[in-house]
């Protein structure tokens, strides 16, 4: 509906801005119905190799579809008919579709003119073929076109129909489903051949990550024994500089893992999201095989859900491996934090024992001093004594040793008042001045 068929809102509201990319997400990806026997063909590209293209592309495919102008933003998927092939292009997040329906028995496998030459120069990721025939059950002849060993049978929606494939790619590179549904409506069909599409395209993108995870795995393992061999040197050096080289060696391993998660996060986070939506699929088509054939629900689990569990566990690898370089940084840190602390203590306890030894030299030296003054003082009272003899009637030894301790006594407070000067600082000249003027003025 466009904005000038719309009723105008009420109160003076407005229209939030994605308000209708809401409503088309929720009604994105429609099941067209299937009327009768049909080929429906398949191909997923990657869309991020279209890089600034995109745009382009969206605008060239629906002009290919003659959508007016004012659809071209929400142009992420385009349903039109050219000839004779009803074509549906979808825009995904990571990959785009082009599917298109051709009557049974069509054995063109590239139609031109339906948008196909459009997705020049990019991966194809997944190309599939669905034949519906109106049958009860698959042919002989078209079970014999499948691989035996890979053979997948079964019936599905309560024998409402026949599903029969192989996965794996025919001589056109395309895999091949066969649906026999004579039982199902128009609607059913299109839900059947939704539901394989969706199924077969999900699976290729899911198992991307699994080449991904091969390839990352020879990168952990040598980061992981470069971790050991750098914990082994942490317990082994116990010098600064040891210490210093093993922490270097940790950041330069911290930033390749680093690098390393981020390249992975995304493929590892897709794959294990494209397995949710296969099991999804999967289950809603309630299988059952079809005498000794396995079913593709089984034969998916026996072949998917191990490389989803390799991609799961790789990842986790990663993280754990990221936490424990961490961890060990952290661990270096608090070690050279007490190593250094260590260090400090030891400075500080041997400044105090120099500390201590000066102030007993102080000490010692103060006390010879007393003693050296007081004698020198003694010596030359001693001779002002002898000077003075004829005045003061008392004898020189008797004088000396009245004095001696008056000297001493003297010399000993004399030096405390110097020493307690030098480390207060000299008095500030008119300070008890100053404080007595302001006292006054205060009053």
């Amino acid at each position: 509906m466009s904005d000038d068929d719309a009723t105008p809102l009420p109160f003076g509201w407005t229209e939030h801005a994605n308000r209708w990319l809401i409503h088309a997400e929720t009604h994105a990806r429609p099941v067209p119905p299937l009327a009768g026997p049909a080929t429906i063909r398949r191909v997923a590209f990657m869309s991020a190799d279209r890089g600034p293209d995109l745009g382009l592309l969206q605008r060239q495919m629906a002009e290919l579809g003659k959508i007016p102008d004012h659809d071209l933003g929400a142009a992420r998927q385009l349903e039109f008919e050219r000839d004779g092939h009803n074509v549906i292009w979808e825009m995904h997040n990571e990959f785009a579709t082009l599917t298109w329906k051709s009557p049974l028995g069509d054995t063109n496998p590239w139609p031109k003119g339906i948008g196909l030459e459009l997705h020049a120069n990019v991966a194809l990721v997944s190309a599939t073929r669905v034949e519906v025939i109106d049958d009860d059950s698959v042919d002989p002849a078209r079970l014999a076109r499948l691989a035996e060993n890979s053979l997948c049978h079964s019936a599905i929606y309560v024998g409402q129909a026949r599903i029969a494939t192989d996965f794996l790619p025919d001589p056109d590179r395309v895999v091949s489903f066969f649906v026999a549904a004579r039982s199902c409506g128009a609607q059913r069909r299109g839900v059947i051949v939704r539901r394989l599409l969706e199924i077969e395209t999900y699976r290729c993108f899911a198992l991307l990550g699994l080449p991904v995870a091969r390839q990352v795995g020879g990168r952990v393992q040598g980061y992981e024994h470069r971790l050991a061999a750098i914990m082994g040197e942490i317990g082994e050096g116990s010098t600064p500089e040891a210490h210093q080289t093993s922490l270097e060696a940790l950041h330069a391993l911290s930033v390749e893992v680093g690098r390393t998660v981020e390249e992975t996060t995304f493929r590892f986070s897709a794959t294990q999201a494209y397995g949710q939506i296969i099991a999804e699929r999967l289950t809603r088509l309630g299988e059952a095989p079809i005498g000794e054939s396995t079913t593709i629900q089984r034969y998916l689990d026996n072949r998917v859900q191990p490389a989803l569990a390799t991609c799961r566990a790789m990842e986790k690898r990663l993280t754990d491996l990221g936490t424990k370089v961490q961890r060990s940084i952290e661990l270096l840190d608090a070690t050279i934090t007490v190593s250094i602390q260590t260090q400090n203590q030891e400075v500080l306890d041997t400044i105090l024992r120099t500390a201590q030894s000066q102030y007993r030299l102080q000490e010692t030296v103060e006390g010879l001093s007393i003693i050296a003054i007081s004698y020198y003082s003694l010596g030359i009272l001693g001779y002002i004594a002898e000077g003075l003899h004829g005045l003061v009637p008392v004898d020189k030894p008797v004088l000396l040793t009245l004095l001696a301790p008056v000297v001493v006594l003297v010399v000993f407070f004399g030096i405390r008042r110097l020493r307690r000067t030098i480390h207060n600082g000299p008095p500030q000249a008119g300070s008890k001045h100053v404080l007595e003027r302001k006292k006054r003025t205060d009053d």
